[in-house]
């Protein structure tokens, strides 16, 4: 496998134990990350850091398909580090799976930057050539197969498992509740501070507005990202320091849920959402833009609203509707709630034998 997180050198991450669960199920899993740091060996699960991009991560599975002969060839980027796999399922003649963790035929996507233009770009090429596709929502499924026609594919709709049992049974913190006491309605958001990606000046800018109307109102961003100075600058400029909030990444997230009454997702894309599906099992309701699993497992007026890309006057339209409406709030975090229980797979063991599956070759 190549992947880019680099989160996987880190023993204790949540992405290291995923790839503990991965190799137990698949028997032996070798991976090659780009980042800095010791090669980890166990007996069934190896890990090898490359620090040269597309060139060191070529170089370095080279070497290791000419000493061990591998099934699969899987690649979680759909960048150079793709085509580094890809070649190299070819050069040894080993089957290639292409993983795809966004939504890269979002017209918003496209048009984020030349990064994303050209990873599009490579997507194309890549999809009509894997033997095998691993995907993480239903919109990304029906994506491929509407664009690229000229073949049937074997599409695995899977994604990442979460066990959302620390959200619902997280007890709510008194201290929190506390720090927000003086405010009527409460907003929080989460997500890494890319702003191509999150449209967090969406939100910004909404509430601008919104303070017109509740000027009690709050909205905490939690997350951290290169565009933090731009997101204060914002904030500043528009005289909303006592109502936005900028929050770190927080490792007690379950909790500090239970103190807000409603989440919020701007995103421009997304592959799957599941900050969304997190924020529901600790009870919110939820606005989301239509990204990710938008239709797939929320949908509007039922679980959850859906509101255009973009559009910050339906963004403020929902987010006015359920503030005035609390019944219907707590209607709608009731069903999502309930919608999160009933997802599939349910456990982690049914999760990890569909994982197993998605690498078999028919």
């Amino acid at each position: 496998m190549f992947s880019e997180d680099a989160n996987i050198l880190k023993p204790q991450s949540e992405a290291a134990g995923r790839m503990r669960e991965y190799a137990d199920v698949l028997g032996e899993l070798h991976i090659v990350v780009l980042g800095k740091g010791r090669p980890i060996h166990t007996p069934n699960l190896f890990i090898y850091p490359a620090k040269m991009r597309s060139c060191g991560a070529f170089l370095a599975g080279r070497q290791l398909c000419r000493k061990n002969r591998f099934d699969v060839i899987s690649v979680q980027a759909a960048d150079d580090i793709g085509l580094a796999g890809f070649l190299l399922a070819k050069l040894f003649h080993i089957p290639f799976q292409l993983q795809l963790h966004t939504d890269v035929f979002s017209a918003w996507y496209r048009r984020a930057s030349w990064k994303e233009r050209t990873r599009y770009l490579i997507v194309r090429f890549l999809i009509p050539r894997a033997s095998v596709l691993r995907v993480v929502s239903l919109r990304i499924k029906k994506s491929i197969e509407s664009r690229i026609k000229d073949r049937e594919y074997r599409i695995i709709n899977l994604p990442i498992f979460t066990d959302f049992t620390k959200y619902s049974e997280a007890r709510r913190n008194e201290e929190t509740d506390r720090r927000f006491e003086n405010y009527e309605f409460k907003m929080i958001a989460v997500g890494r501070f890319v702003e191509k990606e999150k449209n967090f000046l969406m939100l910004i800018d909404m509430m601008h507005e919104l303070v017109k109307k509740c000027p009690a109102a709050l909205l905490v961003i939690v997350g951290d990202g290169p565009d933090k100075k731009n997101y204060e600058s914002r904030i500043m400029n528009q005289g909303l320091e006592h109502n936005i909030l900028l929050e770190g990444g927080r490792s007690d997230l379950p909790s500090f849920y239970k103190s807000f009454d409603l989440f919020l997702l701007s995103s421009n894309y997304e592959g799957w959402g599941r900050v969304v599906l997190e924020a529901m099992a600790a009870g919110l309701s939820v606005v989301i833009t239509d990204v990710g699993l938008a239709g797939e497992v929320i949908k509007d007026n039922e679980n959850g609203r859906v509101v255009p890309v973009g559009d910050m006057h339906a963004m403020m339209a929902a987010v006015l509707d359920l503030y005035k409406n609390p019944e219907k709030r707590k209607k709608l975090a009731e069903v999502g709630t309930a919608a999160v229980r009933n997802l599939i797979p349910q456990t982690k063991e049914e999760y990890l034998q569909k994982y197993r599956e998605s690498f078999e070759i028919k």
